[in-house]
């Protein structure tokens, strides 16, 4: 199995990358969110690798941090998605909020993410709501992951933290600004409350 691979970055695309590797050329698919932190191309790069092998086909999806990777490889276990939906899934959410909104069992936020139906959607939360909180647990751990250690967010916290994303704050500012939103607002502070309290504090 090809675990990961260190080369120069010859070709780069939103979704797909070419590094050569002592002179060969592997083709490796990558959702927006790697794609969005490679390297300018001719220059090294690392990525974190997994080969799905077809009897048809044999596939490289690659990954710019490790915790990307073991989330690939839990979405596989999910019936009904594959390794292109994964590939899509992570487009379009970062593994710490796609983490939190499994371990949480918010299927409102899921059903937001494209390609996911109510079907699969369900399905992601019974197969990885135990496996989701555990790995955003471990993330906590990890320092420069991006986690917190807020645990998991739920409801309002959830959708605060996801609209300061898309404004473009990253984490942990987000997260911490949500926490004291959340401090000052009380339980009953919805989303539309927080997100302007939380600005307060970026």
């Amino acid at each position: 199995m090809i675990e990961q691979i260190r080369g120069k970055l010859i070709q780069k695309s939103p979704t797909f990358a070419v590094v050569d590797v002592a002179g060969i050329g592997y083709g490796v698919n990558i959702s927006a969110r790697t794609g969005g932190m490679l390297p300018d191309e001719n220059a090294e790069v690392l990525l974190y690798t997994n080969l799905v092998v077809r009897e048809d086909s044999m596939t490289l999806f690659g990954f710019a941090d490790q915790a990307e990777k073991d989330l690939f490889l839990m979405l596989l276990d999910v019936n009904g998605v594959g390794p292109k939906m994964a590939q899509r899934i992570l487009s379009g959410v970062a593994p710490a909020d796609l983490l939190n909104m499994i371990a949480s069992d918010n299927k409102s936020a899921l059903g937001k993410i494209k390609g996911l139906g109510k079907k699969t959607t369900e399905q992601m939360v019974l197969t990885l709501k135990d496996r989701a909180a555990t790995m955003l647990q471990a993330l906590g751990n990890v320092e420069g992951s991006g986690v917190t250690g807020m645990g998991v967010l739920t409801g309002a916290k959830m959708e605060a933290v996801l609209a300061l994303h898309t404004l473009g704050v990253k984490d942990p500012a987000a997260e911490k600004a949500v926490a004291k939103a959340y401090e000052n607002l009380g339980d009953s502070a919805d989303a539309a409350a927080l997100i302007p309290e939380a600005l307060k504090y970026l």
